[in-house]
């Protein structure tokens, strides 16, 4: 073997050597992430009892089918938690560390929106888990409002059935 062959294999084994160290990191930092999201959930579940809320579910998953140009997927949507207080219903977002620093920030509000509109809830809580503090969102939506076909349709067939029975009956138009 040449001097250069083996340069090349060194080359080829340490890369793979640090592909597979970096990989081994990673899962760890998963690992550590997860433990820390689920010691948080715990604790979450206890600070929501403490404040009266009552939870009516936990880690609830709803299904959602989205159609691609033409292709059909399926996925689902997963809240920490449901709970009811004063007979109101919430869906529950725990966050942790810097997550919580902006709340109003596209991808947290973007989040806590969809869970909202999926959820169908009074509104939506934020757990601040590092800070032990439940803040309320709520979205008042302005959503436009369509008028089909089917209601034009239905008014003009009433407005010509009215103009029918006033000249059936003998009543003046103008």
């Amino acid at each position: 073997m040449k001097a250069t062959d083996l340069l090349i294999l060194g080359i080829v084994f340490g890369a793979l050597l640090v592909y597979y160290l970096i990989k081994i990191l990673h899962s760890y930092k998963l690992k550590r992430q997860a433990k820390g999201s689920k010691r948080a959930e715990r604790a979450a579940e206890k600070l929501l009892q403490r404040q009266g809320y009552t939870i009516i579910a936990a880690q609830k998953r709803v299904p959602i089918h989205t159609i691609f140009d033409g292709k059909s997927y399926k996925n689902h949507v997963i809240a920490d938690f449901i709970v009811k207080k004063d007979g109101f219903r919430y869906v529950v977002e725990v966050k942790t560390g810097k997550q919580v620093e902006k709340p109003t920030a596209a991808g947290i509000r973007r989040q806590l929106l969809e869970y909202y509109l999926i959820y169908r809830t009074d509104g939506v809580l934020l757990l601040d888990m590092e800070n032990q503090k439940i803040h309320t969102i709520e979205f008042k939506l302005k959503l436009p409002v369509k008028v089909g076909p089917c209601i034009t349709h239905t008014v003009a067939i009433a407005v010509g059935a009215l103009l029918v029975l006033l000249v059936a009956k003998g009543g003046y138009i103008l």
